[in-house]
């Protein structure tokens, strides 16, 4: 650490040059004022006009030189500057090249989206006005390659070439360079936490691995959001939003949407800015009741309200629910005749006849029955609230010319879901960002820290149990009730007088007939409805939502940590890192080099609610240094870019990643780009730490330090004893998952490694008039794909004899998730093309992807996650200025169905086409514009992913100040 500070001392220590203020006026052909126009000296130096289109650049040279003026749907200008302190006023024309656009995100360094040597996405503050979505977030799904899986509505997961999953690792999200990934859940809080719309400068998006410039786990992607400068957006803007969301599952819902943003900047030295917003409403309902157990398995006979009463009814949307396998003859023995005794229906010697039937002639006769106890639906649990509340606050101090210091903090908190091994309600979530950052136009050197609160955030399975629990006799007592209302109804069912039944039962047996479903078969019946009343007299001593029982229960439950008996997950982990980049060109005249390099630690906290942090917080830090090499040949015909990335984890080993790529003009308006790739994702922090039981399996980490860590109590189900189970007995005596299935083979499990990709990307582009096309295809090749495996573990006993197997084929065993590689390579293909075109005032937009799976995994229990579509389509129609104060956009959305491959539920999502429009009005009276929107106008519900929300359709107004 010191010799890095050290370092970055002297990177301070930059080089003084004489120094020319330029101040100017940017207006169109019309005279209009033009905002947002970039102006920029050498790539290195810029600024952007403001709401009036006045701007002021200082140059660290001295005259003269030349300005770039430039700005979306206006043809780029060149300006010479002879003098200081001048003053210019600048006209530009409409363009009809339409990749002229700057981006910084390809090569960390300014260059027209034409010559970027990679594939970009961009959208900015301007393309804001003309999106079809409720939110600029959720717009950003109209780019090419993008997806994005919505299943809450504050919490929009952005994606691009596969492995979809709602956590997204791989795909890395920067806020004003931070990034803003929770620290503990793992998962990128994107706009829940992030950059408010009013606030929005530009987003970048850059498919596919992006490691060597900006690090381990952006092997998938890598979005760039950008908020707007109070020296270059300075004053008052607001804008209120009010809709209404509708779906078949949730009904009609309003929501509310406002933000507020100041700036306000001294004599271009000092500048200040903020911005708070608040969005409230309605969650998409997940009330998915099937039963999981019929999922899969082709047309069931079953209503799903008939699936609701089956002895092993496992709603995919009900959580709480607990199953055992219960030898139904020996507890008929145990429990019924006794009673039959004390009602003197039998005496003792009836009672030991009928149990010596039962144990010689009939051990089986009501058979092993799989029953699930009742559990709450999510809407019991859940009131459906969604909300976000951010304050964005920044201090600006220009030092001397292009040198400025920059304070930042980010505060946020919501209210949202988030789906994971199970759904989770993360309630008052909070995640904040502070920042101190110091740039110039060669050096960047920034420090922030990331500090996430899981506030009550919760488990909805371990909710759902909790409160089951707390009824009278508890789950036992709802299990003893069961069984008792089973055996009444089943024998009513062949007698209605209790005796009657069992003499009939007994002679059946005598007779050969040796099974209860078979004496019932005889009659035409089943016992499917002896399960039912059952059910339902068992579920009359649950405790009933909204009662003052039920909700000291639900409060105690979401305030209890899940290892204490509770179901929240009691997060409070941070990361703090350390950041420097600079600009070598100056040094090395022959071509453009960059350095750069960072220092990351995490400190875990959840007091073993989440991680095995049970002692005491778990801390490890990364550190990674990269350098970039850039060089023009053929006078700019070629332009060749290298980079290479060190990085090192503290409990894994260092790796580089190197990347090369070229782009060749084959003219001015055609050019070629080819690339080659490495990366690699280092484990996330529960890959490397989880100690987490989920109910249906035990999610654990596996860095060695965690192995030795793990330990945790578990209850097997022939007794409903408890066991301590070590994540070494995990490790070293669990069979494979066949042995659920009797087939007993000892797993071999191994540590977490880091995910290595290779990827080879080729494009072209074409910047013609009126009309551009960018077309690109990707190979990528994964080696030792970081996945999970589940196995089956003893609770006591040996896989190396007999003994393990017997605990097994008791019922005392846990399923365990165990974190780790595979062997086998994984690789994934895929093409995309976008084609769009300016016909008179229309805009007209298009793109297709194709994206593929393959793998050459024999392992059955292999799950890649891909959860991408093969294709993918867009199309939009537009007009920013249809008439002089009009404009409006048309869009649509395809994709074919898929499999989506979730740790919660894993099934086929339908293909789906999605309609959204908007009109917008300037309205200069109000000094603003109005804007009215539809999202989904065909009114359809689709869902996203397994398991999620139903989305339905969002109608809105929004009217913006100041725009």
């Amino acid at each position: 650490m010191k010799r890095i500070l050290s370092l970055m001392t002297v990177l301070l220590s930059t080089f003084i040059y004489a120094q020319t203020t330029v101040t100017g006026t940017i207006v169109s052909e019309d005279n209009t004022s033009i905002p947002g126009a970039n102006v920029v000296f050498d790539a290195t130096t810029g600024a952007v006009s403001d709401f009036d289109g006045n701007f002021t650049i200082v140059v660290n040279a001295s005259p003269p030189f030349d300005l770039t003026i430039s700005s979306i749907g206006f043809e780029a200008s060149t300006i010479s500057v002879s003098a200081d302190n001048l003053s210019i006023d600048v006209i530009l024309s409409d363009s009809t090249n339409l990749l002229d656009e700057v981006v910084l995100s390809a090569s960390r360094t300014p260059e027209r989206l034409f010559e970027s040597p990679v594939t970009v996405e961009r959208f900015d503050y301007k393309d804001i006005a003309q999106s079809t979505g409720s939110s600029f977030y959720q717009s950003l799904e109209n780019l090419k390659g993008v997806q994005i899986n919505q299943g809450a509505m504050l919490l929009p997961i952005i994606n691009t070439r596969g492995f979809s999953t709602i956590d997204n690792s791989g795909f890395v999200q920067l806020v004003d360079g931070m990034d803003n990934a929770a620290p503990g859940l793992n998962f990128a809080a994107g706009n829940l936490v992030g950059i408010n719309e009013i606030d929005i400068q530009s987003v970048e998006i850059l498919p596919g691995t992006a490691s060597a410039l900006y690090g381990a786990n952006a092997v998938k992607g890598i979005m760039l959001m950008n908020s707007k400068s109070p020296f270059d957006f300075p004053g008052f803007s607001a804008y209120v939003k009010s809709g209404v969301t509708s779906s078949d599952n949730g009904g009609d819902n309003s929501y509310y949407d406002a933000a507020v943003r100041i700036a306000k900047n001294w004599d271009d030295k000092f500048a200040l800015k903020a911005v708070v917003s608040i969005v409230e409403g309605t969650d998409w309902v997940a009330g998915d009741y099937r039963d999981r157990n019929l999922i899969g398995g082709g047309e069931t006979p079953f209503t799903i309200e008939e699936q609701s009463f089956l002895p092993g009814y496992n709603g995919v949307n009900v959580y709480g629910a607990v199953a055992q396998t219960l030898d139904m003859t020996n507890n008929f023995i145990a429990g019924v005749l006794p009673v039959f005794q004390q009602q003197g229906l039998l005496n003792a010697a009836q009672a030991a006849q009928a149990t010596a039937v039962f144990q010689n002639f009939a051990p089986d006769y009501f058979g092993m029955q799989t029953i699930s106890s009742t559990g709450y639906k999510e809407a019991e649990l859940h009131d459906g609230g969604t909300s976000s509340f951010k304050i964005d606050l920044a201090a600006h101090y220009r030092i001397d010319g292009n040198k400025e210091l920059i304070w930042n903090s980010k505060i946020g908190t919501g209210n949202t879901i988030f789906q994971a091994t199970n759904r989770n309600n993360l309630k008052n979530f909070g995640l904040q960002q502070h920042k101190l950052e110091y740039r110039t136009p060669k050096l960047t050197v920034r420090a922030y820290t990331t500090i996430e609160d899981s506030g009550n955030t919760h488990d909805m399975f371990f909710l759902g149990a909790r409160i089951a629990n707390a009824q009278p006799g508890g789950i036992r007592g709802w299990f003893t009730q069961y069984g008792t209302a089973y055996f009444g109804a089943a024998a009513a069912q062949v007698n209605p007088n209790p005796q009657t039944a069992l003499n009939t039962i007994l002679g059946g047996i005598m007779q050969g007939v040796t099974s209860f479903d078979d004496l019932l078969a005889s009659m035409g019946k089943n016992d499917l409805p002896a399960h039912k009343n059952a059910r339902l007299f068992a579920n009359q001593n649950m405790l009933q939502p909204g009662s003052e029982a039920f909700n000291n229960a639900l409060y105690n439950a979401t305030t209890t940590p899940i290892g204490q008996g509770g179901a929240q997950i009691a997060d409070q982990s941070k990361s703090n890192s350390v950041e420097f980049s600079y600009n070598l060109g100056d040094l090395v005249p022959t071509f453009d080099l960059s350095i750069g390099g960072s220092v990351r630690e995490y400190i875990l906290r959840s007091k073993g609610s989440l991680f095995t942090d049970y002692d005491s917080p778990i801390k490890f830090n990364e550190i990674a240094f990269y350098t970039q090499a850039q060089k023009e040949l053929f006078e700019g015909a070629v332009k060749l870019t290298g980079s290479v990335r060190y990085d090192k984890s503290q409990f894994l080993e260092g790796h580089f990643t190197p990347r090369v790529g070229a782009l060749v003009y084959l003219s001015p308006r055609h050019n070629f780009r080819a690339s080659y790739q490495t990366g690699f994702r280092n484990p996330t922090s529960q890959d490397l730490h989880i100690g987490l039981d989920v109910s249906q399996v035990v999610i654990i980490g596996t860095s060695p330090d965690s192995v030795d860590r793990f330990n945790m109590d578990l209850v097997g189900a022939s007794s409903l004893n408890s066991y301590n189970v070590t994540g070494n007995m995990v490790q070293n005596n669990s069979y494979t998952l066949a042995a659920a299935g009797g087939v007993f083979e000892k797993a071999e499990l191994n540590n977490v490694q880091p995910e290595f990709v290779k990827t080879k990307e080729f494009g072209y582009r074409y910047n013609g008039k009126k009309v551009s096309v960018d077309i690109s295809a990707y190979w990528s090749k994964y080696t030792d794909f970081i996945t999970e495996v589940q196995v089956i573990t003893p609770l006591y006993g040996s896989v190396a004899n007999l003994s393990g197997a017997g605990a097994v084929a008791a019922g005392d065993f846990r399923a365990f998730s165990w974190n780790t590689n595979t062997n086998d390579e994984v690789t994934t293909k895929g093409i995309s093309a976008g084609v769009d075109a300016k016909i008179g005032k229309f805009d007209i937009g298009s793109s297709i992807s194709y994206n593929e799976l393959k793998s050459d995994n024999q392992d059955p229990d292999f799950i890649s996650y891909f959860n991408t579509p093969p294709i993918r389509a867009k199309l939009s129609f537009g007009s920013v200025n249809l008439t002089e104060r009009l404009g409006f956009n048309v869009s649509a959305r395809y994709h074919n169905d898929f499999t989506y491959e979730g740790t919660f539920l894993t099934e086929e999502i339908p293909e789906n086409l999605t309609f959204d429009a908007s009109l917008n009005f300037d309205v200069p009276d109000l000094k603003g514009k109005i804007k009215v929107g539809a999202v989904n106008i065909s009114g359809d519900d689709y869902i996203p992913y397994a398991g999620g929300g139903m989305i339905g359709s969002t109608y809105y107004v929004q009217y913006t100040l100041n725009p």
